[in-house]
C-alpha cells in the first residue's frame, strides 16, 4: 500500500513540478535557466491567478485542470529542458535526496493551524467567491496570507485532502535541491553560496515534519532566496545579471511579507540597493516584468481590503468605513503581542496587560521562556558550520570583502529590532538569525578548500537522519496514510443570531472523537461557514458579506 501511495506522490509531484515551472519560465531570461528557479516564480505567478480569480468565481476542479495543464503545455512550448538535464548518472544525489525527503509529506499528521485555519481557509475558496469580511468568522483570517489561496487549487476535488499540503513540500524540496545545485555548478565558492550551505544543513536538520511547515517555512524560503539574490547582485559587475538579480530579489522579498506580515523587513533589502544603485536601477522598475510585481500587490492588498475592511491592516489609517469593519480586529495586534511576548493566564494574576508591555518587563519572562528554543535553533545553525570547517583544508592568503554590507547590516538590526519588539517567536526570524551566523562564518568559509565529496558525504548523512525519523513514523499503523489522514468531525448548527437561510456551524466538542481533544474544538472540514462567533451573513449580487454580532 505504502509503495503504490509513493508512486502515485512521486509521479503527481513531478506533473505538477512540471506545470509549475513552466510558468517560471516566462518571467526572467537574462540568467542562466534553473529548473528550481522555475519552480520558486511558477509558485508565485499561480498564487497571483488564484487571488485574482477568486474575486470573481469559486476555486474549482475545472480552473485547477486548466491551470496545470496550461503550465505544462508552457513548459514545452518554451523548450527549457532543464529538469530532465538532472535525469544524468552524476546528478544522482538530486533524485536520492528526493526519495530520501519523500517520507516527510507520507507522515504528515494533524497540527492545530492546519485545523483551526489552513484546510477552513483553503475551502472557503473552494464553496464561495471573494467574502466580503471574511475576517469576521475568526482571528486568523484577518492576517491573511497568500500562501493558503494557492492550497485551494491543490484540493483536486479530493476529499481526503492528500495534496493539500504539497505546496509547501515541493517548495521545501526544491528549495533543498537549488541550494545543492547552486553548490556544485561553480567550483570557486562565493559568499552568496555559503549562505545557502548554512541554510541547507539546518533545512534538513530541523524541518523534518510537513507539519512545522505551516506559512511560516514558505515565507522564511522566499525570505532567504531575497537575501540570496541580494548577495549575487552585489558578487556581479555584468549589467544583464544585476538586472535580473534586482527583479529576482525584490518579488521574492515582496512574495515573503504577503505570505507572513513578519517578515517585512526584508523589503529593507530591494530598497537600499535601489537608493545606492537609483542610477542604474531606475529604470528597471518600469520593465514590463515588474508589472508581475505591482499586480501582486494591488490584488493582494484589494483581497486584505475586502477581508477586513483595511487595505493594510493592522495600520488603522488605512481602514476605510465599511459595514463589514470590525474594531475587534483592529485591537488584536495588541493580543498578538501579548501572547508573542510570553503573557499567560499565571502572569495575569499579578500584571496587567499595558504594564507587561511598558519598559521591557516582559523581557525576564520571554527570555525564560524561549531561551532554550532559541539555544537550540542557534546549536543547529552552528554546530554544523563549525564540523564542516573543521574537516576542511585551509587556503593560503585568503581576502574578503563582503560587498553591500550596509544594506545586509540594516536588515540585520532593523530586522531583529522589528522581531523584538512586535513579535518574538523564533520561527519568525528563523532568515533573521541564519543570516546573523552567515556574517560570523562566511570569512571562515570562504577561507577553506571546499571539498565536494566531503560536502556531499556531509549532507547525505543529515538527510538519511531525516529519513529515518519519517521511516520510524511511517512504522506506526496509525500514521500509514498518505497525505492527510481522513477527518470525521462532529458538528452543529451555531446559534447565531443571523436570521438569514444561510448557516453558521460549529463544532460539536462533545461528539468529536479526533485525538487530542483540542482538535475536537477547530473547524477542520465542517461545512462552510464555520464560526464559534455569532455572525451575520448576508447575500448581495452573488457575494457574501459577513459582520460579527456582539456576543
Amino acid at each position: 500500500m505504502i509503495f503504490f501511495q509513493t508512486l502515485v506522490f512521486i509521479f503527481s509531484s513531478i506533473f505538477l513540478s512540471l506545470s509549475i515551472s513552466g510558468y517560471g519560465m516566462i518571467t526572467y531570461s537574462n540568467i542562466k535557466k534553473n529548473f528550481f528557479l522555475d519552480i520558486f516564480l511558477g509558485l508565485i505567478i499561480i498564487s497571483l491567478i488564484i487571488t485574482f480569480v477568486h474575486f470573481f468565481y469559486q476555486i474549482n476542479l475545472l480552473l485547477a485542470f486548466f491551470i496545470f495543464l496550461t503550465g505544462i503545455g508552457i513548459f514545452f512550448y518554451k523548450k527549457n529542458f532543464s529538469f530532465f538535464g538532472l535525469l544524468k548518472t552524476k546528478n544522482i544525489y538530486y533524485f536520492l535526496i528526493f526519495f530520501l525527503l519523500v517520507p516527510i509529506f507520507l507522515s504528515q499528521k494533524y497540527h492545530e493551524d492546519f485545523g483551526y485555519y489552513h484546510l477552513p481557509y483553503a475551502l472557503s475558496l473552494i464553496e464561495e467567491k471573494i467574502i466580503f469580511g471574511f475576517a469576521n468568522i475568526d482571528k486568523p483570517y484577518v492576517y491573511n496570507s497568500i500562501w493558503l489561496n494557492l492550497y485551494s487549487i491543490f484540493f483536486l476535488n479530493d476529499k481526503n485532502f492528500n495534496f493539500l499540503t504539497l505546496p509547501s513540500f515541493l517548495l521545501f524540496l526544491s528549495f533543498v535541491l537549488f541550494s545543492l545545485n547552486q553548490l556544485l555548478l561553480k567550483k570557486e565558492k562565493t559568499a552568496s553560496e555559503y549562505f545557502l550551505l548554512i541554510t541547507l544543513f539546518y533545512f534538513i536538520l530541523k524541518f523534518t515534519r510537513i507539519s512545522e511547515f505551516g506559512v511560516d517555512l514558505p515565507a522564511v524560503i522566499f525570505s532567504i532566496l531575497a537575501i540570496y539574490y541580494f548577495l549575487k547582485f552585489s558578487e556581479t559587475n555584468i549589467k544583464d545579471e544585476k538586472q535580473e538579480y534586482f527583479f529576482l530579489f525584490s518579488i521574492f522579498s515582496i512574495f515573503s511579507i504577503l505570505i507572513k506580515l513578519s517578515t517585512i523587513p526584508v523589503a529593507v533589502l530591494p530598497l537600499f540597493l535601489f537608493l545606492k544603485y537609483f542610477k542604474d536601477l531606475k529604470f528597471d522598475i518600469f520593465r514590463l516584468k515588474f508589472l508581475l510585481i505591482y499586480f501582486l500587490l494591488i490584488t493582494f492588498f484589494t483581497q486584505q481590503f475586502i477581508y477586513t475592511g483595511c487595505l493594510f491592516f493592522p495600520n488603522n489609517l488605512t481602514c476605510l468605513d465599511v459595514s463589514w469593519l470590525n474594531e475587534d480586529n483592529i485591537n488584536l495586534s495588541k493580543e498578538l503581542e501579548l501572547t508573542n511576548k510570553g503573557y499567560s493566564s499565571q502572569i495575569k494574576e499579578y500584571i496587567t496587560p499595558g504594564d507587561y508591555l511598558k519598559n521591557y518587563n516582559w523581557l525576564g519572562f520571554w527570555l525564560k521562556r524561549s531561551f532554550i528554543e532559541i539555544l537550540e535553533h542557534s546549536l543547529t545553525i552552528i554546530l554544523p558550520v563549525m564540523t564542516f570547517l573543521f574537516f576542511q583544508k585551509n587556503k593560503i592568503n585568503s581576502n574578503f570583502i563582503l560587498k553591500d554590507k550596509l544594506g545586509l547590516y540594516l536588515f540585520l538590526i532593523l530586522g531583529l529590532l522589528f522581531w523584538l519588539n512586535y513579535s518574538p517567536v523564533y520561527r519568525f526570524a528563523i532568515h533573521l538569525f541564519l543570516t546573523l551566523f552567515f556574517v560570523v562564518f562566511i570569512r571562515y568559509l570562504l577561507s577553506i578548500n571546499f571539498s565536494k565529496k566531503f560536502f556531499l558525504f556531509f549532507l547525505m548523512t543529515f538527510v538519511f537522519f531525516s529519513f529515518s525519523k519519517n521511516i520510524l513514523k511511517l512504522n506506526k499503523l496509525e500514521n500509514i496514510f498518505f497525505g492527510i489522514k481522513k477527518i470525521d468531525n462532529q458538528y452543529l448548527i451555531s446559534d447565531s443570531t443571523s436570521i438569514q437561510p444561510i448557516k453558521v456551524y460549529k463544532p460539536d466538542v462533545k461528539k468529536n472523537t479526533l485525538k487530542n481533544g483540542w482538535q475536537g474544538r477547530l473547524c477542520w472540514n465542517i461545512p462552510f461557514i464555520c464560526s464559534y462567533n455569532s455572525l451575520d451573513v448576508k447575500e448581495k449580487n452573488g457575494y457574501l458579506i459577513i459582520n460579527k454580532l456582539s456576543n
